[in-house]
C-alpha cells in the first residue's frame, strides 16, 4: 500500500518526469528541424535554449505565488502552461511561433518545480524528507530516458516533419498529471504558518548565504547537465558521425546514469547525509569532465564518460535540489526554491544558448574544460560549507533564521 506523502511526492515527480520527456524531446528533435528549417547554430541554441528561460520566468513568478496562495493552486495548475506550449511547438510553422511554444513550456515547469517540491517538504517526516524530494528528479532521469525510447521509432515518420509529433507528444505526461493532481489538499504546514504570521526573518546573512549556496550549486549542475541532456544526440552525429538511432540511444543512457545517481540519494541521502553525498559527488564531477576531455574522439569511451558524468550529476543536482526544498523558511519556501530553481534554469539556458556556437569555435574538448574550470570552485565551496540537514525537522531548520 503506497502512503499518502509517497503518493504526493510521485505525482510531483510527474512535473520533473514532463520535464525530463520534454528536453530530451526537443534534442531528438532538433535531428529533423535543423533540416526543415535550415537552422544555423544560433537559432538551434535560440530553440533549445528557450525552455530554460522560460523555467526561470515561471519558477520566479510561480515560486513567489506558492507562498502567497498556497502550494496547491500552483501546482494543479501551472502544467497547463506546459500542455499548451507542446501543442504550439508542434503546430508552428515559423522560428518565432516554435520558441514561444517551448518558452511555454518552461514556464510550466518553472512554476510547477518550486511549489510540487515546497509541497512535498512540507508533507514529510523528517525520516524521510530527502528521499520523498529527490523522486521529483529522479523521475526526472527517467522522463528523458523514456524520450529517447518513444522518439526513436518517430524520427523515421512524417520525413522531415518528424519533430512535430516528436515535440508534440510532450503534451502528453504533463496532461495526465494535471488530471491526477486534482485529489491533493494543501500542505497543512504552509496553512498553519500563514495563521501565524508571526514569523521575521532575523538573520538575513545567513539566509542570503544559503541561497546563494544553493542557487550557484544549481547553476553550475544545471549549466553542465543541459548540455548533454540537450545536445548529445546531435553532438554523437556531427562530430563523431554515429547513426541518428545509436545517438539517441547514447543519449537515453545517460538519462540512466541520472537515475542511477538519484537512486543512491533515495537510498542513502537520510541515512549517510547529503554532505557526505555531496561531495565526492561535486569533486568526481571535476576529475571526469577534465578526464572526458581526452577521449572526445572515440564514441565507445565518451558513451561510458557520460554515463558516469551523469551518475554523478544525479548526485550533485539532486542533492542540491533537497537543499533548495527543506532549509529555507516556511513562508519563504517556495520563493527561495523558485530563486535556486531559476538560477539552475539560467545556467542550463547559457550553455545552452551558447554551445552550437562554440563546438564549431572551440570543440568538444575546449568545452570539458570550461565546465571543469566551473565546477572546481564548487567543489572546494562543497568541502566547506555544504550543510547536514538530514534528520532534522523543518522547524529545527527554520528556527536558524529567527
Amino acid at each position: 500500500m503506497v502512503s499518502k506523502d509517497t503518493y504526493i511526492a510521485v505525482l510531483a515527480g510527474m512535473g520533473g518526469f514532463s520535464d525530463g520527456f520534454a528536453l530530451l524531446l526537443g534534442g531528438a528533435a532538433l535531428l529533423s528541424l535543423s533540416q526543415y528549417f535550415k537552422l544555423t547554430p544560433s537559432v538551434e541554441g535560440l530553440i533549445i535554449s528557450a525552455p530554460f528561460i522560460g523555467s526561470v520566468i515561471g519558477s520566479l513568478i510561480f515560486g513567489r505565488l506558492s507562498d502567497l496562495f498556497g502550494r496547491r493552486a500552483i501546482f494543479l495548475n501551472v502544467l497547463l502552461f506546459f500542455v499548451l506550449g507542446s501543442l504550439v511547438s508542434a503546430l508552428a510553422y515559423s522560428i518565432p511561433l516554435l520558441v514561444a511554444g517551448r518558452l511555454l513550456v518552461g514556464i510550466g515547469i518553472g512554476g510547477d518545480i518550486p511549489s510540487g517540491a515546497s509541497l512535498v517538504a512540507e508533507l514529510s517526516s523528517e525520516r524521510s524528507r530527502g528521499r520523498l524530494i529527490s523522486v521529483q528528479s529522479i523521475l526526472w532521469g527517467l522522463g528523458g530516458a523514456s524520450a529517447a525510447l518513444v522518439a526513436l521509432p518517430l524520427l523515421g515518420l512524417m520525413g522531415s516533419e518528424s519533430w512535430r509529433i516528436i515535440l508534440g507528444l510532450g503534451a502528453v505526461p504533463p496532461l495526465i498529471v494535471l488530471l491526477l493532481r486534482r485529489s491533493v489538499n494543501e500542505s497543512w504546514v504552509w496553512e498553519l504558518k500563514r495563521r501565524n504570521s508571526a514569523f521575521r526573518l532575523r538573520d538575513r546573512g545567513k539566509y542570503t548565504l544559503t541561497l546563494a549556496f544553493t542557487a550557484a550549486s544549481l547553476f553550475v549542475w544545471t549549466f553542465i547537465l543541459a548540455i548533454f541532456a540537450n545536445y548529445t544526440p546531435t553532438i554523437l552525429v556531427d562530430a563523431m558521425k554515429l547513426s541518428k538511432s545509436m545517438a539517441l540511444l547514447i543519449g537515453g543512457l545517460q538519462w540512466i546514469g541520472f537515475v542511477a545517481g538519484g537512486l543512491l540519494v533515495f537510498k542513502y541521502c537520510d541515512r549517510l547525509g547529503r554532505r557526505r553525498l555531496i561531495i565526492p559527488a561535486t569533486v568526481g564531477e571535476a576529475v571526469l569532465l577534465g578526464l572526458s576531455a581526452l577521449v572526445v574522439k572515440d564514441p565507445i569511451a565518451m558513451s561510458i564518460m557520460l554515463f558516469i558524468l551523469w551518475v554523478l550529476g544525479g548526485i550533485g543536482y539532486i542533492v542540491n535540489s533537497i537543499y533548495s526544498a527543506e532549509l529555507f523558511p516556511t513562508l519563504l519556501r517556495g520563493t527561495s526554491s523558485g530563486l535556486g530553481f531559476s538560477a539552475g534554469r539560467l545556467g542550463g539556458y547559457l550553455s545552452t544558448l551558447i554551445i552550437p556556437s562554440l563546438l564549431l569555435a572551440i570543440g568538444l574538448s575546449n568545452i570539458f574544460l570550461i565546465t571543469v574550470f566551473l565546477i572546481s570552485p564548487l567543489a572546494m565551496v562543497c568541502l566547506i560549507a555544504a550543510p547536514s540537514s538530514e534528520n532534522k525537522s523543518l522547524d529545527e531548520l527554520e528556527g536558524q533564521y529567527y
